[in-house]
């Protein structure tokens, strides 16, 4: 077992195919360095408050400082093309729980089912866990199903298409 210790991750990324600036990996992560001093003209040099254990290649596990500062979250949520108003809808949850006054926290959370998967030799996560669907096949902590995006729809190279029986 080869195991590997990320830290330092790039907050954002220039996606190669749109040339548009995308978190790099988990957008709810605090960035490092003094807020006041980060440079917000050249987000593509912070860096995150992120890190993960990684095992022959496989994320065993993934922490980060929590950014709980509604407003910097917004500012950081426009540097990659959001409006105030879609992170309010897709991230209530986190936004309404940050408005109370969350002091600063953090943590790192193992993914059992990815070690279970490396000890095991599979390839594929869904081998060994189980996904938390109620009757209807739904994940009501994620909201899933969810509305698909047409850019999610592009990048799979799929399309609606409704034919009625």
């Amino acid at each position: 077992f080869a195991f590997c210790w990320i830290v330092d991750y790039p907050m954002f990324e220039k996606d190669e195919i749109t040339n548009k600036i995308e978190f790099s990996h988990n957008p709810f992560s605090m960035p490092q360095g003094e807020i006041n001093n980060l440079n917000f003209d050249k987000p593509l040099e912070i860096k995150a408050f992120q890190y993960d254990i990684v095992c022959n290649g496989i994320e065993l596990s993934s922490g980060a400082i929590r950014n709980h500062s509604p407003d910097l979250m917004y500012k950081l949520f426009s540097i990659a093309g959001y409006s105030k108003d879609q992170v309010n809808e897709k991230f209530s949850g986190m936004i309404n729980a940050l408005s109370y006054g969350a002091p600063p926290h953090g943590g790192i959370a193992p993914g059992i089912d990815r070690i279970v998967m490396l000890l095991a030799n599979e390839k594929n996560i869904r081998e060994v866990t189980l996904f938390p669907l109620n009757q209807n096949a739904q994940d009501l902590l994620m909201d899933a199903p969810s509305e698909v995006s047409d850019k999610q729809l592009k990048e799979l190279g799929l399309k609606k298409d409704f034919k009625k029986n």
